[in-house]
């Protein structure tokens, strides 16, 4: 169940939308104490999801085929249909009810909490409720009322638990609702205007995150001295005790972000450029920075598919393949160094504190979905997700992808794959028309070992030649359609 929302969280970031089928996440990040590993878990609920995202689902997918019946796909028809699920009060809980309990607990683990008086980290119900104090926000109590969400987040106190509990309610068409207290949430999303506005309400409780992991700026935790020795915090003695930054000087947009951007097919123009992104004020227009060019990669896929589609996926398979893809996501770090009396009285040392990217790669790959390895386990593993089985694919070969490319070094010193899409599409279909690629699928579903199942697999052999020129017939006709 635990799969679900992150798969969500995946859709934001790719454009691609999946089903939904979960109920909480188990994280597993890497702290800073002694260099040990930090074991935190998070239990989300996240009810009445699965509906808007599988009728949107639908409605992109009826776009597709209503574009390839009239002869082209309906321009922003697709991007649309998206944006109608990304700009909704639905994706904002989502963020909200991972980012928060995941981020205190994380520092619960770290023991950074009960010193620091000044940092912004600290994500309790009370704290988050401060940032959006007068704002109309509301949500259902477990007594059932609608209350203005900082009542509820001043009660929650730093169990964020409470708000995964269930509550049922009537709503404004006089439907009974039943789902969590966090889905409950009324932030007034309508349109992108008021999305964003939301976002930036979330994302005043993680600016220290962002600043620091995104931005690559630095901050400086400040604690309570007699606290810290004596157990009392009557006495107000503040000291500097530690400057959290990233060791990736620039941040992990510049240098993790904008990279995988541009391996998705979006170039300078596109996107804010990391200078750019670091002088932000406004969490709003960091998110912006994070949304919009998925909405411009988008609209790149609808305006041209094939050649769009074919060099992102030789992209793709090479950031996987190289481990860039892992490398990208650690740039979003933060690391710590201590002054020497808070690093003996709290027993911490220098170095990295929390890895944001080392974090999402884990929870993406809670799904089984394997990014960390090499392309040909993210393959193996997606046929796990959809066949609900062990199974091994025949490889993928990613050079003889790379060869049917040409190497581009763009304005900012990134380099990219530019698909010939011809050669890409014959290589994709010479795999996926080989017969050991069917009897791999076949024997990873209940047709294993069947008559059935054996038929298949002869019938594949047999037919493999003439099904692989049938479609190299096909493949112009089905470009032209989409051209």
């Amino acid at each position: 169940m635990k799969e679900s929302k992150i798969k969500t969280v995946i859709i934001i970031i790719l454009a691609v939308i999946v089903a939904l089928e979960g109920a909480f996440i188990i994280f597993r990040g890497a702290g800073g104490k002694k260099g040990n590993e930090i074991n935190v878990t998070v239990n989300l609920s996240y009810d009445g999801m699965g509906d808007a995202v599988g009728a949107a689902a639908g409605a992109a997918l009826g776009d597709l085929l209503t574009g390839l019946k009239s002869g082209s796909i309906p321009k922003g028809g697709v991007v649309s249909t998206i944006k109608s699920v990304v700009y909704s009060d639905l994706v904002v809980n989502t963020v909200a009810s991972i980012a928060f309990p995941l981020l205190y607990q994380t520092l619960v683990e770290l023991r950074m909490l009960p010193y620091a008086v000044n940092m912004d980290l600290y994500a309790t119900g009370p704290l988050f409720a401060g940032k959006i104090e007068g704002k109309p926000y509301t949500c259902v109590d477990i007594d059932g009322t609608r209350k203005p969400l900082t009542e509820v987040l001043n009660a929650v106190g730093e169990e964020w638990t409470y708000m995964d509990q269930k509550v049922t309610y009537v709503d404004e068409d006089g439907k009974t609702v039943e789902t969590t207290i966090w889905n409950s949430i009324q932030w007034g999303v309508s349109d992108e205007a008021t999305f964003f506005a939301a976002m930036n309400d979330i994302g005043e409780g993680l600016r220290g995150v962002f600043e620091v992991a995104l931005q690559g700026k630095e901050r400086i935790v400040n604690v309570n001295v007699p606290e810290v020795i004596i157990g009392t915090d009557k006495i107000p003695i503040n000291m500097d005790a530690a400057t959290i930054y990233n060791e990736s000087s620039s941040g992990g947009y510049a240098l993790g972000v904008i990279p995988l951007f541009n391996s998705l097919g979006l170039d300078e123009g596109d996107y804010p450029s990391g200078a750019d992104f670091a002088s932000y004020e406004s969490t709003e227009d960091m998110w912006k920075a994070i949304f919009q060019p998925v909405f411009k990669l988008l609209e790149k896929v609808e305006g041209d598919p094939i050649n769009v589609l074919m060099s992102m996926l030789v992209n793709f398979a090479d950031i996987i393949d190289s481990g860039s893809f892992k490398t990208m996501f650690e740039t979003m770090r933060l690391d710590a160094k201590f002054n020497k009396l808070a690093a003996v009285a709290m027993d911490f040392h220098d170095g990295l504190l929390f890895n944001l990217g080392d974090a999402l790669l884990s929870i993406v790959e809670q799904t089984g979905i394997k990014v960390t390895g090499n392309f040909n386990e993210l393959l193996d593993s997606l046929l796990k997700i959809l066949t609900k089985k062990d199974g091994d694919l025949p490889d993928f070969d990613v050079a003889s992808l790379k060869a049917c490319s040409t190497e581009k070094t763009l304005s900012n010193g990134n380099k990219v794959y530019v698909a010939d899409s011809d050669m890409v599409m014959k290589l994709l279909v010479d795999y996926v028309m080989d017969d050991e690629l069917v009897r791999a699928v076949v024997n990873s579903t209940e047709l294993a070992g069947t008559p059935d199942g054996e038929k298949i697999i002869s019938s594949a052999q047999k037919s493999e030649e003439g099904l692989k020129e049938l479609v190299y017939v096909l493949l112009p006709l089905i470009q032209k359609k989409l051209a």
